[in-house]
């Protein structure tokens, strides 16, 4: 179903969003009432011809919404009668069934609103109670039971059958029985004198009442005003002219109030925040939405208006507030309307709302017939070619304002809060210790933790449904985090050299010993060999820099790394700072720093912020979100960010004369920053292409790129390319997204008969994990595909398979830090090889970036806390600078690394690094080695010799 798109359709949206979130019980939303609850309008939306399906679309949003969901209903008013009557009606009417009811509700459309909110369909906002109003209506559809002696009352076993307590009370001649089977002339004569005062004062009395209905009756008689309580004696008798046989005699309107006041009395009672006006009532307080009901195709004949008119008269004579807030659609004009200049328009909605609000306590005193109406003009939707005429605002109303989401619940109110502490001490009494040490076993997490300062701080803590995870630190065998071999085994190789560097530094205390955290997701829901693999990349760069400083020496500092994990996709990377990282730090002086961090998503964020607040430095070793600088003074990244490499793209583009590049990317939000910013930057960039002449020829040598997006929510779909036989070769596809994505993108163009006339396909940095690994490059599908994608650490990949055999390839220069990396890279490798198989094996022929970029960054730290003290001239044993020093260290020096010089002198981000596109001419051979196509930024020397296209060449041609 097409979302009508109109002009005003974003101040609409925006409005009736505003008016279903409940306030909070002290706010004060409108200077017009009071703190806390508002009255609601009845927003009656005036139809124009084409516009039928607005209230269909807006209940489908509120249908698909994330919970909390805003509870809701949408009904047809031209089917309401029909659908009550189906409800009420036994199938096939069998003589032997009786009916429900003798005649069908007074107000059908009542009926099915009642019906419809209750259904269980909103979580912990469902509404079960009706009983005020299914009592009311119930009675208006029934007889009295003809009466069964001189002092029988029908209407009591009416309204027993309704509470299900049909028996009748113990016949105190039963109990005279039972005095005279009694011993004893004393007791007996005692006893009829209990019973004879019992049948004078109580058992008449008790014989009239209703078990069950004790709340109801106080209501109908005390707390309401409508059919005039006080002419019956009691509740009994008030309830008999309800009923088929007495309310003829009733004034009908004077019913139907009745019955809506009832309806609405439910509501309040069900969002009442307090008990007795004193108590605090939780379940009121979870309820932080308002009831919606969407009321389409309004008329009089089928009693839409009337129900509407109602409800204006009950909140007008009641004053009462209630939480039901209606949207009603209709192609009339209200029965009470004074004139048709009272429906605004769309677009100003928000302000004719605010006079509604400001004219609505003089109004409703006085009692005015259309007093809660407020009345919108709704267009007619534009047509789809003419959507781009209309504001942006309207153009993406429907995905930016019709977002339902009710507000969660104060913590205060949440289930549990109160029960939790008695169930965790029954549980402490009745739960052996050994249920806990299973749980933190089946999820690899060691439960009897030392002390911060022990090395392990561990934490089991649920991620998602039926998702428990270990997150923390740990720099022994002690824990090991993630379940997949290869990774495993990289935790406990570098768990290996900590105690050779504990050993060490025990055997000369005088010999500089840092500690270094690296931080990262390493747990996760299921299998992922991919992430797994990944992240066991980056460890065994930490490892071989480990084996490199943990040697006997007398001045190379000892390394020791902390492995901390923030869990899937660090969605608990701020918990472990606040909760474990900040006390390590705190306790331990050695520890100078933290490693790594993974993804640029707003956890992740959250943790270098905290990092920064704490005083600890923070160097990113593939982030390059936008932004991520601002959140700490103390923040470094190795590589470039999501700018740079918008640069790399666009200028790459322009190289191969591209005359437009298509971004492909996931639903862009908030709370994934590196998506978010990557696809903004590559706007940004190509936005400002401008056409190049060449003076001699006059010839564009290069032209503006047109740009275009393509998002998707569930997965990428790029079947579009293969139709037809237009020749795209001549544009690029830019992948903005995570490598988990990557194959469902790629198989979407392996269906096209003729690959030549495809676009480039250009990834973006996350896919070189993807790439690394074997298995996803498997898939019989993606033979013959070409692939580029950003490298990060591209001269490191350049190496080549001949740094698997100890040495880089001469193209990529690299002097001694490469030569080294290479070096120690072979020897693990072929530990690797011989250790590992399946899936868990490195199958490529190339070094991984990931291991340079962590390799580089340990060392980073290592040489800065070697240069504070060679420049100091410290005496051995007195090399521990504190933190904020190491960062301004940072800021001062050059450190040459593998995967190029590592400079924070003129930015905290690595803009001045290489970045490179590389290029798979057949993602799916294994035996294909990645080349360079474009690159930008420094290589190993300021004169080392490139091509036309950026990358490192050995021929003198090329630009020096």
């Amino acid at each position: 179903m097409a979302e009508p798109v109109f002009a005003g359709i974003h101040t609409l949206l925006s409005l009736i969003k505003g008016l279903t979130e409940r306030p909070r019980f002290l706010s004060r939303p409108s200077e017009y009432d009071r703190r806390g609850d508002q009255p609601l309008p009845l927003l009656c939306l005036r139809r124009e011809a084409g516009s039928n399906d607005f209230l269909a679309a807006l209940a489908a949003r509120l249908e698909r919404a994330s919970p909390p969901r805003v509870p809701h209903a949408f009904v047809d008013a031209n089917t309401a009668r029909e659908q009550s009557r189906h409800r009420w009606t036994v199938v096939g009417d069998p003589a032997d069934v009786q009916p429900l009811r003798e005649e069908m509700p007074l107000l059908p459309l009542l009926d099915v609103l009642s019906f419809s909110l209750a259904a269980d369909r909103f979580g912990t906002g469902q509404l079960t109670r009706f009983d005020y109003y299914r009592l009311a209506d119930w009675l208006t559809g029934q007889p009295l039971p003809p009466s069964q002696g001189r002092n029988d009352r029908p209407v009591i076993r009416l309204l027993r059958q309704w509470s299900g307590r049909e028996g009748q009370p113990a016949d105190t001649s039963e109990l005279a029985g039972a005095i005279d089977s009694a011993t004893g002339g004393t007791t007996r004569i005692g006893l009829r004198l209990l019973l004879w005062v019992g049948r004078r004062a109580g058992f008449r009395w008790l014989e009239a009442r209703v078990p069950g209905l004790s709340r109801e009756s106080r209501w109908f008689i005390r707390w309401q005003n409508y059919m005039i309580p006080r002419h019956s004696v009691n509740f009994l008798g008030f309830a008999e002219r309800l009923t088929l046989d007495r309310r003829d005699s009733e004034s009908l309107d004077q019913i139907k109030k009745l019955l809506v006041h009832a309806f609405l009395e439910d509501l309040r009672l069900a969002y009442r925040r307090r008990r007795w006006k004193v108590l605090p009532k939780r379940s009121g307080w979870r309820r932080t939405g308002y009831l919606t009901v969407l009321l389409d195709n309004v008329a009089e004949e089928n009693g839409g208006w009337e129900l509407l008119q109602l409800i204006n008269e009950v909140r007008n004579e009641t004053g009462e507030l209630d939480p039901l807030f209606i949207v009603a659609a209709s192609d009339e004009v209200p029965p009470t309307a004074e004139a048709e200049a009272e429906v605004v328009d769309p677009a100003e909605a928000d302000h004719a709302l605010a006079e509604w609000q400001r004219t609505l306590p003089s109004r409703r005193q006085q009692l005015v017939k259309d007093a809660r109406y407020f009345r919108v003009r709704l267009p007619s939707p534009v047509e789809p070619a003419d959507i781009k005429s209309l504001p942006r605002d309207d153009r993406t109303a429907w995905d930016v304002d019709a977002v339902f989401r009710t507000r969660p619940a104060p913590q205060l109110a949440r289930r549990g809060l109160i029960e939790l502490p008695l169930l965790i001490a029954l549980l402490l009494a009745l739960v052996p210790v050994s249920r806990d040490v299973r749980d933190y076993w089946a999820a690899n997490c060691s439960y009897f933790q030392p002390r911060f300062t022990d090395g392990v701080a561990v934490k089991l803590v649920k991620v998602g449904r039926k998702d428990m995870q270990c997150i923390g630190y740990s720099d022994n065998d002690s824990q090991i985090f993630g379940t997949g071999e290869r990774l495993q085994g990289a935790q406990k190789m570098i768990f290996d050299q900590n105690n050779e560097a504990r050993r060490l530094h025990e055997e000369d205390a005088n010999r500089p010993y840092i500690g270094i955290v690296y931080f990262l997701g390493l747990t996760h829901k299921g299998d992922a060999q991919d992430t797994d693999n990944a992240s066991a990349e980056e460890l065994e760069g930490l490892y071989l820099r480990q084996l490199q400083q943990n040697v006997p020496s007398k001045t190379e500092p000892l390394l020791r790394v902390i492995v901390a994990n923030g869990g899937s996709g660090m969605k608990k990377a701020p918990q472990v700072v606040s909760e474990m990282l900040r006390p390590l730090f705190a306790a331990d002086p050695t520890v100078m720093g933290v490693l790594g961090l993974d993804r640029t998503v707003a956890e992740t964020e959250e943790a270098i912020t905290q990092l920064g607040l704490a005083g600890i430095p923070a160097v990113g070793t593939t982030l390059t979100g936008t932004g991520l600088k601002d959140r700490s003074p103390l923040y470094f990244q190795l590589v470039p960010g999501n700018p740079k490499q918008a640069q790399l793209v666009t200028e790459y583009a322009q190289y191969v004369h591209a005359k437009k590049l298509t971004i492909y990317h996931p639903e862009l939000t908030s709370h994934d920053n590196y998506v978010k910013t990557l696809v903004e930057a590559v706007r940004d960039r190509i936005s400002r292409t401008k056409e190049v002449r060449d003076e001699k020829t006059k010839k564009v040598t290069r032209a503006r790129i047109k740009l275009e997006y393509h998002s998707w929510k569930y997965s990428p779909d790029l079947d579009s390319l293969c139709g037809g036989s237009t020749d795209r070769s001549d544009e690029i596809i830019y992948y903005a997204g995570r490598e988990d994505d990557f194959q469902k993108f790629l198989t979407g163009v392996t269906g096209c008969y003729n690959r030549e006339l495809l676009p480039r396909i250009v990834a973006d940095d996350s896919v070189s994990r993807f790439m690394a690994q074997g298995k996803n490059r498997r898939y019989e599908k993606l033979a013959g595909l070409s692939v580029s994608y950003v490298g990060m650490g591209s001269l490191v990949t350049m190496a080549g398979p001949s740094c698997l055999k100890g040495t880089p390839a001469p193209v990529v220069g690299g002097g001694t830090p490469l030569t080294a990396f290479c070096a120690g890279y072979s020897e693990l490798h072929k530990g690797l090889a011989k250790s590992l198989d399946g899936d868990g094996a490195p199958a490529l022929l190339w070094p991984a970036e990931l291991s340079g970029l962590a390799y580089d960054g340990a060392g980073f730290f290592v040489d800065a806390v070697d240069r504070m003290r060679r420049r100091l001239d410290l005496p051995p044993g007195e090399a521990r600078p504190e933190r904020g020093a190491m960062a301004q260290q940072f800021r001062e020096m050059t450190f040459n690394g593998a995967t190029g010089a590592i400079a924070f002198t003129r930015s905290r981000i690595g803009d001045n690094r290489n970045l490179a596109i590389l290029e798979i001419d057949d993602v799916h051979d294994l035996k294909a080695v990645p080349r360079c196509v474009y690159l930008i930024g420094a290589l190993f020397e300021s004169r080392q010799h490139r091509s036309a296209n950026g990358c490192p060449s050995t021929e003198k041609g090329g630009e020096g």
